[in-house]
């Protein structure tokens, strides 16, 4: 540009130089370097020396959604795959879904017609669980109930040879009561693929209690065999994911009922980076999920690592069929209602959903306030890095940046921005978040305390790690700590040493 602008080529050299320079020493560039270690870090489990099992056959119990998308993978891989199901319906309504994805291909001329009957020809649908007996690893990817989970397991145990690997693929179900039903629960993990299991890049393993070395390696060799960004985590509610998304999606609904409006929250989480914000998020991954699981429990106030209040708009939408993405109204044209009402890839919010917040809002005695972009960011994403650090203090995961590639490659967090856990850190600082979960720990305090609408919530109450990690940062530990590691993980491992204890990885 200086070139351009009269200076010499020399000067134009210099000005690209120098503006080079402040490209390569900026945060945005300390975060994609991030990205890029994390990725290759996350694959390193700390004293696993066992070599992984072969997997040359795979049964997928389960042919919907997430068991179709699942044995994609694997075919797609040259791994033939054993697909059952319940019902012949059930089964050929899967195999439907399975050929749509790759004759789509060939329509698109991404794909052989020749390849794509040579994939279609890997799996052999089955009612029977017999036909799992000489495959090396079976998923589970039924749906999320426990006494089917159990119910099926008892199956697969009778059914499968010795060495057999049997997962499941259970977003946040107790896997070591799953496994608990098996004669040899060393075999068993939980591995969960998010979906579509066929596109999304991440996959989390989850260890349990009694699983072997060799099983953990299998499991993590699965995950580079086909191609995915592969964690291996502790077996808490939710697992990461999950578990630190749930307080984001809480808050999300608690602003809009403070006076946020369902666009502005929308478009903050989307100019922050995520790849869509929290109330397409719902209509997406479906309103229902955990609706049905709080009436399955018999206590609609029911709340979890998982799933926590405010739910009345929830519970609306989910009692008048109106569940998302899945749900349409031929009334009004409408392929899909829930918070939006979506129509092809267009959508708009609801008006019956705006009335029904009004509604809620003067229910519970509130009077609509304007609330700021800043604070909807510090809400959403502040109790969501708490979670993470709480996650790292109970030893559910081995790494803070395990934790950022979970979001990244799960969640749709920003690359620029390296994770939640990078950010926390090299973005906005750890002081700033310690002191601003406090301010809105009161305030949430203070709303259940004072009304009986609200049911109490702990997720701004700031993790002693936290704390642990702004005090060493104010007694210089920061200048001490090598280049490239997160104060977290310093103050982690020195903790670990005083207390000699270890992580529950």
């Amino acid at each position: 540009r200086a070139a351009c602008g009269g200076g010499s080529f020399q000067e134009g050299v210099a000005v690209e130089g120098k503006e080079f320079g402040k490209l390569l020493f900026s945060v945005q560039s300390k975060a994609m370097r991030h990205v890029f270690f994390s990725q290759r870090m996350a694959g390193k489990i700390a004293g696993l020396n066992a070599p992984p099992a072969p997997i040359k056959k795979v049964g997928i119990l389960g042919a919907g959604l997430m068991g179709g998308g699942i044995a994609v993978c694997f075919v797609q891989k040259g791994v033939p795959v054993v697909l059952k199901d319940a019902k012949q319906e059930w089964l050929d309504a899967g195999m439907k879904n399975i050929v749509a994805i790759w004759t789509g291909q060939v329509k698109r001329g991404r794909l052989s017609e020749q390849k794509a009957k040579d994939y279609i020809a890997l799996i052999k649908p089955t009612l029977k669980f017999e036909d799992f007996a000489d495959c090396d690893l079976i998923i589970e990817a039924v749906p999320e109930i426990m006494s089917l989970k159990k119910e099926v397991f008892l199956e697969l145990d009778k059914h499968t040879k010795p060495g057999t690997l049997i997962c499941t693929n259970t977003s946040g179900l107790n896997i070591d009561e799953i496994a608990s039903t098996l004669k040899d629960p060393s075999r068993c993990m939980g591995t969960h693929f998010f979906s579509p299991a066929n596109v999304m890049q991440l996959l989390e393993n989850v260890r349990t209690a009694k699983a072997s070395e060799q099983t953990i390696a299998t499991c993590m060799a699965m995950g580079k065999l086909l191609s995915k960004q592969t964690v291996l985590v502790g077996n808490c509610d939710g697992f990461v994911g999950n578990r630190m998304i749930s307080p984001y999606a809480s808050e999300a609904k608690q602003v809009i009922e403070e006076g946020a409006t369902i666009e502005q929250v929308e478009r903050v989480a989307e100019e922050f980076g995520m790849a869509m914000g929290p109330m397409s998020l719902g209509d997406l991954v479906g309103q229902e999920l955990f609706w049905k699981q709080r009436k399955a429990a018999g206590d609609m106030n029911k709340q979890t690592k998982t799933y926590m209040g405010p739910y009345e708009l929830v519970d609306w939408l989910c009692e008048n069929n109106r569940f998302g993405l899945k749900t349409p109204d031929p009334k009004i044209g409408a392929t899909g209602r829930g918070i939006f009402i979506h129509k092809g890839r267009d959508k708009m919010v609801d008006p019956e959903v705006v009335a029904k917040i009004a509604e809620i809002r003067q229910a519970k005695g509130h009077k609509a306030r304007q609330v700021t972009d800043e604070e909807i960011v510090e809400r959403l994403f502040f109790p969501l890095i708490n979670e993470g650090f709480r996650i790292l203090e109970e030893g559910f995961a081995q790494r803070s940046s395990d934790i950022d590639i979970v979001y990244i490659f799960g969640y749709g967090f920003p690359p620029v921005k390296g994770g939640p856990m990078f950010y926390a850190e090299n973005y906005v600082g750890l002081p700033k978040i310690l002191e601003r979960l406090k301010v809105y720990a009161a305030e949430a305090k203070n709303r259940y305390t004072t009304n009986k609408h609200y049911l109490p919530v702990d997720y701004f109450e700031p993790s002693q790690l936290l704390i642990d990690c702004v005090q060493a940062e104010q007694m210089g530990m920061k200048a001490k700590v090598p280049p490239g590691v997160p104060m977290v993980d310093a103050v982690l491992d020195f903790k670990k040493k005083q207390a000699k204890g270890g992580s529950k990885l």
